[in-house]
């Protein structure tokens, strides 16, 4: 079968696809979001040598690695101002019933006193911030807002292949930046509790995302109390353990995950809480995130 090597850059790492001439369209445009580590509802553009934006699709032309296509995450495809006021509302908040008062208020005070006093405009400062912070959700998304919680609707993309086995440097450290901005906030209950039934999608998050959850699996397990763990002595066995997965098609940071997820669906399906102690889970959950540390990508034949 006649298969397309593409080669581009994500955030300046080198990256190397390769699918097969017929390939779906869509599975082409999941195969670039898979390697720029990108949502469902994020907007990508590829750019060539020369800057010029050319379409992701199965009749892109082979590159050379001296001719690398730019991939880029541009921006958050979703309906912000519709989220922030569906989000206010929840919150009992009602932007513009506040800002009609606010004007009101300040008409009345501006009669009677003849002029706007300072606080006036420190109310309509906090109410534009207020609304600036609701509208502007992008950097919640990993907590599940623009996560679909249906069951299976996602399928794994087709592997890209890196360039080297083990992961480099640049890619650690950002995706550990990622991870420690998103580690001391609340994940939400909707997720936690989906986190925890065996049907569970793997494949629509992303790395640093994925650290974060296993975080959740330790702190709901009472794991990380009844064995005193620090979240920093846990945050950094984390990230070790997602540096020493390689990047290869199958046994990757995305399989161990899938792995300890399913471990983990299972001990609250059959409730193993009651009926073996913390230690036991300790060592079922930390086997599980570690089953496949290094594993190189062959078969035992292989080796």
């Amino acid at each position: 079968m006649e298969t397309k090597r593409i080669y581009f850059t994500v955030n300046g790492i080198p990256e190397q696809a390769e699918f097969p001439a017929d390939c779906p369209a869509q599975d082409v445009k999941d195969l670039f979001r898979s390697a720029a580590e990108a949502g469902p509802h994020d907007i990508l553009k590829l750019y060539n040598p020369k800057g010029n934006i050319i379409n992701i699709s199965p009749s892109l032309e082979p590159n050379a690695p001296a001719s690398r296509y730019k991939l880029e995450v541009v921006a958050a495809d979703c309906n912000s101002e519709l989220l922030g006021a569906e989000l206010a509302g929840s919150l009992g908040f009602d932007l513009s019933s506040m800002e009609k008062r606010l004007q009101s208020l300040e008409k009345k005070i501006l009669v009677d006193a003849g002029e706007t006093p300072a606080v006036v405009y420190e109310m309509k400062k906090q109410v534009d911030l207020f609304r600036e912070k609701l509208e502007s959700v992008e950097h919640l998304s990993w907590l599940g807002f623009y996560k679909d919680l249906s069951e299976g609707t996602h399928k794994p993309s087709p592997f890209y292949h890196k360039r080297t086995l083990h992961k480099t440097k640049e890619e650690c450290e950002h995706v550990r930046e990622k991870f420690m901005q998103m580690s001391s906030l609340e994940v939400s209950e909707e997720v936690r509790q989906y986190l925890k039934t065996p049907t569970f999608d793997n494949w629509q998050w992303e790395d640093a995302e994925i650290m974060v959850l296993l975080q959740v699996m330790y702190t709901d397990l009472d794991l990380t109390v009844t064995f005193n763990i620090e979240p920093e002595v846990l945050q950094r066995f984390l990230f070790e353990v997602y540096r020493r997965y390689n990047n290869i098609p199958f046994h990757n940071f995305k399989h161990c995950f899938c792995v300890t997820q399913m471990m983990y669906g299972l001990i609250w399906l059959t409730d193993l809480r009651s009926k073996m102690d913390s230690m036991d889970l300790l060592i079922m959950l930390s086997s599980a995130v570690c089953h496949d540390l290094d594993h190189t990508g062959y078969n035992n034949a292989y080796q």
